[in-house]
């Protein structure tokens, strides 16, 4: 059984001789070791924000599913409002926005190889979008659900090397599961190095997903003014799109809905006055402000 390594390094060939040989906390083989692959630089290595001036914002893809084959599932009404407020805030953002309705696995799974295999060398980012029923580690397609990770597989920086280096963005407005959040009240208490030309990066660095709901929960939507999540990133991004990193800026869209939103069904009482918050996972190694295009 292997020991965990108790300090630190930088990639430093010295530090690295120095401070021990790193070691992976798995059991058994290692399986296929990847040979070194190469992408074009799109930043300095030491850069602290994303490069941004390229001459496109980038490629916005949204996939919009409010009826499905799938009997179960009832069609989530208020999804289109959703799908038009994302699209509008984006284009005003710069992005190339495309919406597919309702697309059976087999047709979203083709879209995504296709926008994979896209050139980005002058692009900013990818964003993409999906709008849709969802349970634990699954999303749903008209006809049938996915695993949520076939949406970003193909674009790491080895599969998609014209994205490597640059940011890509997912947004899911799903439930991850049947748990409500019946929130809590809170009250008022008083108490007393120098740069390189060459680097390595992980391929899967550079990603941002953010759903709209934690593992296990329900994500709310209202059938007039649309989900509670796109509705905060839409108001977010609007106004501050421009100007804030976006994981300050989804800070304060986690902050909307976790404060501004209550579930609203007193006809069903195990399901009036529940709470909601979005749940970000970040590999970004660089902070990432839009700017103006």
């Amino acid at each position: 059984m292997s020991q965990e390594a108790n300090q630190s390094n930088n990639g430093n060939d010295e530090q690295r001789a120095n401070g021990g040989s790193d070691e992976g906390d798995a059991w058994g083989s290692h399986g296929s070791v990847n040979k070194p692959r190469y992408a074009k630089m799109p930043v300095n290595r030491n850069s602290p924000y994303y490069k941004m001036d390229h001459k496109r914002r980038g490629v916005a893809v949204i996939f919009n599913h409010e009826f499905f084959d799938v009997h179960s599932l009832k069609p989530r009404t208020g999804t289109n409002v959703d799908s038009d407020n994302l699209a509008r805030v984006l284009k005003n953002l710069g992005f190339r926005v495309t919406i597919f309705n309702n697309l059976r696995f087999h047709e979203l799974n083709a879209r995504v190889q296709e926008i994979a295999e896209m050139d980005y060398s002058d692009d900013d980012c990818l964003l993409m979008a999906v709008l849709t029923h969802g349970e634990m580690g699954i999303l749903y397609a008209r006809d049938t659900h996915y695993k949520a990770e076939n949406l970003w597989y193909h674009f790491t920086a080895d599969r998609c090397p014209t994205l490597a280096g640059k940011p890509k963005l997912f947004f899911i407005q799903a439930c991850q599961g049947d748990r409500l959040d019946g929130g809590i009240t809170l009250t008022t208490t008083e108490t007393d190095g120098s740069s390189s030309t060459q680097y390595r990066i992980p391929v899967h660095a550079d990603f941002l997903i953010a759903f709209s709901t934690v593992p296990g929960y329900f994500s709310w939507r209202n059938t007039t003014r649309g989900s509670w999540f796109m509705q905060a990133l839409c108001e977010e991004l609007r106004f501050y799109g421009t100007e804030r990193d976006i994981l300050q800026l989804l800070t304060f869209v986690n902050q909307k809905v976790a404060l501004d939103y209550e579930s609203n069904t007193p006809d069903v009482p195990s399901m009036h006055q529940q709470k909601q918050v979005p749940c970000i996972t970040s590999m970004l190694t660089r902070l990432l402000i839009f700017g103006k295009k």
